[in-house]
């Protein structure tokens, strides 16, 4: 009888970590993006002190704990109650976005100048990885880690919170005021993942000139990308009477969601109740119009403009180093 032969343990691994393990790039891509989780705790640590605080929220807030359902009228209405559910669901990612946004801007400012003023630039110049690979690497994580893995973050806070506030409703014996609504659940959910990737798509330019300035300034790059545009306006406004500087950060601002025919599409959900009138979430996603905004040539040039911000910005980390 013959002896079965052992399986390697590269075939038993995840064929993920196969393929990175296999690949050195990769390997040392993978490496890189670890190494700013490591040096950036506050990527991670952010988004999970708001999960925290959210679903500590959940254990103490009282809401429509109070609602008394012999006296409800129409709240306790289905329809109403999935409306409610999905707007819940919507304001629960809020605060995670808002830090989000805040802690990357703080991250791409610092990701390569903190590395000239502490000198630690020196010794991983010394290691085997081309300064394209590295800024590649601290753009991918302002791009693509940190964005979606606060989606994630917030999907399960979403989870955890309707968990908690269901099983609340249940042991105050009043179980008509659960709210989960699982097609509601996956509409909120969808609309707001299409959304992410139209927002890291048209605001990456954003994060290419952050990362131009961490590379290439030598002092205060905070102030030099708040103060110094701000002055420009000024100084365009009051010399030359034209507002060309302002109009191009409005339109990169909010002139992607034109396309999408928000305004229609929320108008066209909401729905009365009482004497306020509420946006259906659920609605909104079976009437906005997603097509258009991929084929905005704005949004693609951008993205263009941001891979030649990243090689920018390799070059300036190759030559500065601030010694």
């Amino acid at each position: 009888m013959s002896t079965p032969t052992a399986i390697p343990t590269t075939a038993r691994a995840p064929a993920l970590k196969t393929w990175i393990a296999t690949n050195p790039h990769l390997r040392a891509f993978h490496t890189l993006v670890r190494r700013e989780f490591w040096e950036h705790r506050s990527l991670w640590v952010a988004p999970l002190s708001v999960m925290g605080l959210l679903l500590i929220g959940a254990l103490w807030t009282h809401g429509a704990m109070q609602i008394d359902p012999t006296d409800s009228g129409e709240w306790l209405d289905p329809q109403i109650k999935s409306i409610l559910f999905a707007l819940a669901q919507w304001g629960l990612t809020i605060p995670h976005y808002l830090v989000m946004i805040l802690v990357l801007n703080f991250y791409l400012l610092d990701c390569l100048y903190a590395e000239r003023k502490d000198r630690s630039i020196l010794f991983w110049k010394s290691l085997p990885v081309g300064d394209g690979l590295t800024v590649a690497a601290k753009m991918f994580v302002g791009l693509v880690v940190v964005p979606f893995g606060t989606y994630v973050i917030a999907l399960v806070t979403d989870l955890l919170f309707t968990a908690i506030w269901d099983l609340r409703a249940v042991l105050s014996h009043a179980p008509e005021l659960v709210l989960w609504d699982t097609v509601a659940f996956l509409k909120t959910q969808a609309l707001m993942f299409l959304g992410l990737v139209i927002s890291i798509l048209w605001y990456a330019p954003f994060v290419g000139i952050l990362v131009v300035a961490s590379a290439g300034l030598r002092r205060n790059p905070l102030m030099w990308v708040t103060v110094v545009p701000l002055l420009i306006i000024i100084f365009e406004r009051v010399t030359f009477g034209t507002h060309h500087l302002s109009s191009l950060l409005a339109y990169r601002g909010d002139g992607i969601w034109g396309d999408l025919h928000l305004e229609p599409a929320v108008i066209g959900s909401l729905t009365g109740v009482g004497r306020a009138a509420i946006a259906s979430i659920p609605s909104i996603y079976d009437r906005v119009h997603v097509g258009p905004a991929f084929t905005n040539i704005d949004l693609w040039l951008g993205v263009l403009f941001t891979a030649a911000c990243g090689f920018a910005a390799a070059r300036l980390r190759r030559y500065r180093d601030d010694t």
